[in-house]
């Protein structure tokens, strides 16, 4: 899957929040993470949205949007981020 990514600007000075603009919907993409993921949806908001997370990696979305903001935890961010990169990169949507 073709993506882009940029930094999330924060509050935070440690903050290790990216969003990814993708081609598919944020549904598209809680329906394609692998077991071991705890996903939650909400759809009583005007605009529902899901929240997926696993080992301190954490994705946030609408469900309809074509972008997520994911959260990466600070001892290992880096290996994490280029972990879940190249799981998408993989993907063939």
């Amino acid at each position: 899957m073709n993506f882009s990514c940029k930094k999330v600007e924060d509050c935070f000075a440690a903050s290790r929040t990216w969003e990814y603009s993708l081609p598919i919907s944020g549904a598209e993409l809680a329906a394609l993470l692998p077991e071991g993921w705890e996903k939650r949806e909400n759809q009583r908001l005007r605009r529902p949205v899901f929240v997926a997370g696993r080992g301190g990696v954490n994705i946030k979305g609408l469900i309809s949007g074509k972008s997520v903001r994911v959260s990466f935890p600070e001892g290992d961010w880096e290996a994490q981020k280029s972990a879940f990169e190249a799981w998408m990169e993989g993907l063939d949507v």
